[in-house]
């Protein structure tokens, strides 16, 4: 009897463009099956992803019971985007009793223009810049070389594993201190390409202008600014060989900062909960 493909669903809703897929793996080989972005631009995020859900299960002739995994985009991202897809996720795989598969959010889109760099010479050695805003005048910044992105996938977590290579740094910073970093790196290596992609691209290119522009990396023939279908299932099919599966209730967003209301609850300004007298978070 021949071997039966795995099947798994994979999704990010860390920024206002989520997108999800469906995709199967027999042996080493990888197939996606269905793909489907979806606006989380405004609210009920949970009727959306659930309805893309159902959509994508529909289209590739599964159901909930076929599957073999859930892979889930961590963040850094959106408090509300991420805490919708992550407890979606936890919530379908407990049920399901099948593992989850943690996702570094920007190394997802920074992975997506992986393809294109590969065919320049020394693309491996471009200094990608993958930053989505985080508002309240910050951003969540992912740097570093695309051949060590490349080896990437999320960081460790206590005393569970990750996948991630020295080098990539994956932070929340104020513009212009990332800005200064990132000219300082530029001047030190002349010969160092770049590339910058992700929301707060997007909404502020006068701030990337200043950088050295004849350096600059641009690929115009695809959308490099939102997660990509095949970068998540190239990603996720990478951490589920790699053997990175988790008991659903150990996967949790990755913040990298306190939301507004820990940070009112640390100032007193609000009530801590029965549950947690005091102030602790679960």
């Amino acid at each position: 009897m021949s071997e039966q493909p795995r099947k798994f669903l994979a999704w990010d809703t860390s920024s206002i463009t989520g997108v999800i897929a469906a995709f199967e793996i027999k042996g080493h080989e990888l197939r996606r099956v269905v793909s489907w972005s979806l606006s989380l631009e405004t609210s009920r995020h949970s009727e959306r992803l659930l309805w893309s859900i159902h959509s994508v299960l529909e289209g590739a002739g599964w159901s909930l019971e076929d599957l073999s995994g859930i892979a889930v985009g961590t963040g850094p991202g959106s408090f509300t985007g991420l805490r919708i897809g992550l407890t979606t996720a936890r919530m379908l795989a407990s049920t399901l009793s099948i593992p989850l598969i943690p996702l570094s959010s920007l190394v997802l889109l920074a992975r997506g223009i992986q393809p294109a760099l590969e065919l320049l010479e020394d693309g491996g050695k471009t200094l990608v810049v993958a930053c989505t805003d985080a508002t309240k005048g910050e951003w969540f910044t992912l740097t570093g070389t695309a051949k060590k992105i490349r080896d990437c996938i999320v960081m460790a977590d206590g005393d569970l594993s990750g996948i991630w290579a020295q080098g990539v740094t994956e932070s929340v910073r104020e513009p212009g201190e990332l800005l200064e970093d990132l000219q300082s790196k530029l001047l030190e290596k002349p010969e160092l390409r770049w590339i910058a992609l992700g929301q707060s691209v997007q909404r502020y290119p006068d701030d990337f202008a200043k950088l050295p522009k004849k350096s600059r990396i641009r690929i115009e023939q695809m959308d490099i600014h939102r997660i990509q279908e095949e970068a998540l299932v190239r990603v996720a099919y990478e951490a589920i060989q790699q053997g990175l599966m988790r008991e659903p209730s150990s996967v949790k967003p990755r913040y990298l900062r306190a939301s507004e209301a820990e940070v009112k609850l640390k100032k007193g300004l609000l009530k801590p909960s029965p549950l947690h007298p005091r102030g602790g978070t679960s």
